[in-house]
């Protein structure tokens, strides 16, 4: 009877204390985590501070690179909430070192600012630094983040946010972090990203309590997993000592699941806006976790199966070129991952030359520009490019619509597909169809993906290390974004990446193409020969590669890169964004990297 009134009593008191924690639900944690917020800011300040003051007194170089260490240390616990409430203001806080252009104001560059421009002035060794440069970007990084300290109050957290926010910092230390993204001078990338994991925990601490009161084992294994990751990372040697497919599978991943089930666990709601990254997937690796319409055309986000098949009928059919004898599929072949196998497509008769190689359709809704010079945001847009492109289809829309009027099939299939009447069978309509099967043609299953959802045997010895290698000493993932592994970097999958890497117009000479790239979009300087950069996965399917087909095998590419690009092959591009400098990269390690690429090739029936 004793007994049961313990026991009785020792629940009566665990609801209780539940019940008084649920209470302030709304409130407590994100209370918490502001307060913590404002005081690591502080600290930030105090570390940006010190910086200032060993460069206004001329310390060594050491001494200053030793600063910039530690500043950066001190802003990485914040970057989950920094990134995620204010984007803006921290772009100029720890942003890319890249200068930006927008098409409707080209002649004004917008220069980087923050963290990476002061590591670049720091480490660029063996040259000097520019002090009056260094004394500059320090300021600025101290008024930026005296603009976050201002902003930080302006918008009170909640519950839904921070479980957002510590999701998005797991996949960007996965996908950033651990392949030295914002640390390519420094490679201080390891220590940074304990930090970074730090401040998941941090902020995982103020939920802590009522898991555990709901789902004991559940806190104890994600605290475990929180101290056990952070403490590999600074225990790892150096940048290319990590293990980073281990550490991945069995601390980030099992990490975002488990926030997964303590949100849903604490009846915390998941946001009902568009997300391209489904916030209630498992994790980035899960099947379905990306929306292939996220980046389509608001009339285009509902879509049928009706359209989908119309849509494939439309793309084999050679009804919309201008003789009648071009379909899609002829450059776009199914067992070539949607591309043709040629340096270039052959022209119609009597044009001049495709001056680019055609690109894969699988995963093209997974980005949101089209064309190597992304000059069209949405594929509709793309299909009627093609199609009146005189070199490619030489085709008009509006015309082949007329001729599917007069087809009693086809009649059928687009009353089925959006319900009209054959009247209003158009070039548009033709150009949604299209786009939407193109949409379905979203394929994640290679043997990576299933290795990252569990099923370890999927990958060899070679492609294990290749993945190692190139998410760090090669640097693959610092512009070939994973898990996509194409230039749309996580978490915020906003925009595609163009880079400069000088890709020649021939393989054996330093002559860079002639095509300008995105240059010829807007006609902005800072863009001639940049391209976007393309998905990785399928590519053991897709030779040849580059956008001229310059290069016949992987092999060929990975010397490219190995070697530093065009300006290692000496051609004068001072604007390549590739790093110019040999990757050392041993004959093994690029059949390992060419190894773990093979294992991006999907296993799906087209």
């Amino acid at each position: 009877m004793r007994i049961s009134v313990i026991v009785i009593t020792v629940t009566l008191v665990a609801i209780l204390a539940y019940s008084i924690f649920d209470l302030r639900a709304d409130n407590a944690a994100p209370a918490a985590a502001q307060g913590w917020f404002d005081h690591e800011t502080d600290v930030l300040e105090q570390r940006v501070d010190a910086l200032c003051k060993a460069i206004e007194q001329g310390q060594s170089t050491d001494k200053l690179q030793a600063a910039f260490r530690k500043a950066r240390l001190a802003y990485k616990p914040i970057e989950l909430l920094a990134a995620y409430y204010m984007p803006y203001t921290n772009q100029f806080i720890n942003g890319p070192n890249i200068p930006e252009v927008e098409p409707d104001e080209k002649n004004v560059i917008i220069q980087p600012e923050g963290f990476q421009v002061l590591e670049a002035l720091l480490f660029a060794a063996p040259v000097r630094p520019d002090t009056a440069a260094i004394r500059m970007e320090a300021r600025r990084l101290r008024s930026s983040l005296q603009r976050l300290q201002g902003k930080a109050g302006s918008q009170p957290f909640t519950d839904a946010q921070l479980f957002d926010a510590m999701r998005q910092e797991l996949l960007r230390i996965a996908s950033l972090g651990l392949s030295g993204f914002d640390s390519p001078e420094a490679e201080h990338s390891l220590p940074e990203a304990a930090a970074a994991l730090h401040g998941v925990e941090t902020v995982w601490h103020f939920y802590t309590p009522r898991v555990q009161l709901i789902n004991p084992a559940l806190a104890k294994h994600t605290e475990a997993l929180l101290h056990t990751a952070r403490r590999e990372l600074q225990a790892a040697p150096d940048f290319n000592a990590l293990d980073r497919l281990r550490f991945i599978s069995k601390y980030l991943n099992p990490l975002t699941i488990n926030l997964k089930l303590a949100r849903e666990a604490l009846n915390i709601p998941y946001a009902r806006l568009p997300h391209f990254l489904d916030p209630a997937a498992s994790n980035a690796f899960a099947k379905g976790a990306f929306d292939p319409v996220f980046y389509a055309p608001n009339n285009a986000r509902a879509f049928t199966a009706e359209q989908t098949a119309l849509g494939r009928r439309l793309f084999y059919d050679p009804v919309l070129s201008y003789n009648q004898q071009r379909s899609c599929a002829t450059c776009h072949h199914p067992a070539k991952a949607f591309t043709d196998g040629l340096r270039t497509p052959a022209a119609l008769p009597g044009e001049a030359l495709v001056l680019r190689n055609t690109p894969t359709l699988l995963n093209a809704a997974l980005q949101p520009a089209q064309f190597y010079d992304m000059r069209v945001a949405y594929l509709e847009d793309q299909v009627q490019a093609v199609v009146h492109n005189k070199a490619e289809m030489h085709g008009n829309l509006e015309e082949a619509a007329l001729r599917l009027q007069q087809e009693k099939e086809y009649r059928q299939l687009f009353r089925e597909a959006f319900h009209i009447a054959p009247p209003e069978i158009n070039g548009y309509r033709i150009q949604q169809a299209i786009a939407t099967y193109i949409r379905s043609l979203v394929r994640l299953n290679s043997p990576f993906d299933a290795y990252m959802q569990g099923d370890t045997t999927q990958l060899t010895a070679a492609a294990k290390r290749g993945f190692n290698i190139f998410m760090g000493k090669a640097k693959c993932g610092t512009c070939h974004f994973m898990p996509l592994f194409n230039g749309v970097a996580p978490p915020d999958f906003a925009r595609p990446e163009v880079e400069i890497i000088g890709v020649p117009a021939a393989k054996d000479k330093a002559m860079i193409d002639a095509d300008s790239g995105r240059y010829g979009v807007h006609k902005i300087p800072l863009h001639r020969y940049a391209f976007k950069t393309p998905t990785l996965r399928n590519v053991a399917l897709t030779a040849p590669y580059m956008h001229n087909g310059v290069f016949n095998t992987l092999e060929e590419v990975m010397d490219f890169y190995n070697n530093g690009g065009g300006i290692g092959m000496g051609m004068d591009l001072d604007t390549q964004t590739l790093p110019a400098d040999s990757l050392h990269l041993s004959q093994r390690e690029q059949q390992d990297v060419i190894a773990f690429m093979q294992a991006l090739t999907d296993t799906t029936a087209f």
